[in-house]
């Protein structure tokens, strides 16, 4: 964030006592760094606008609930992860439901196998990839938010630490058990 919004700079405590002006300059100001975030987390110009507009929707809506606790820069990105989340549940729902494309998760495959795909794999990309896919959704909540953030999304661990509050240890820990998890599921399967 480009500015800091705790303490007393607040936007949604301002906002709920009914001061909107730090909000909108909330707004304002970190639209930018939400679309960064965002985009790094892969999504394309377009979808990254609409998910910053989704998430300070979902900021602004959340007003007259929020619990102010000094931290409201980690619950904004917190939101707008969760907003990230469940776009990209939207997305593979639709994905399974037209028959799309299952490119995306071909290139952890890979890494998760240790290896880089040959040419001759493409064939078999799209079925590796559903496999992937369907042996994340089997994670446990915990294991599979920190895979897709540190290895699908490629955030680092201090950004994953940050956005879910807790220690980079943790991160690492569950990445690992998460990774191991994923390479018995895939091998019982066939897929080693």
């Amino acid at each position: 964030m480009k500015e800091r919004w705790d303490g007393t700079r607040d936007p949604l405590a301002a906002l709920a006592a009914g001061q909107p002006a730090l909000f909108e300059a909330f707004v304002r100001s970190e639209t930018g760094t939400l679309l960064g975030f965002f985009r790094r987390l892969g999504a394309t110009p377009g979808e990254a606008e609409d998910l910053v507009q989704d998430t300070i929707v979902k900021l602004f809506r959340s007003a007259h609930r929020y619990q102010s606790s000094g931290r409201f820069e980690a619950y904004a990105f917190r939101s707008a992860r969760n907003v990230w989340i469940d776009s990209r549940r939207r997305a593979a729902v639709r994905e399974r439901a037209l028959g799309g494309s299952a490119e995306e998760g071909e290139e952890t495959m890979g890494a998760l196998r240790g290896e880089e795909a040959e040419p001759f794999e493409h064939l078999e990309s799209s079925e590796r990839a559903e496999l992937l896919r369907e042996a994340v959704l089997r994670l446990d909540e915990a294991h599979r938010t920190v895979f897709e953030m540190g290895v699908m999304q490629e955030l680092s661990y201090a950004e994953v630490s940050d956005l879910l509050g807790i220690p980079v240890g943790t991160v690492k820990s569950r990445v690992h058990h998460a990774v191991r998890k994923l390479r018995e599921m895939l091998g019982s399967e066939g897929i080693s």
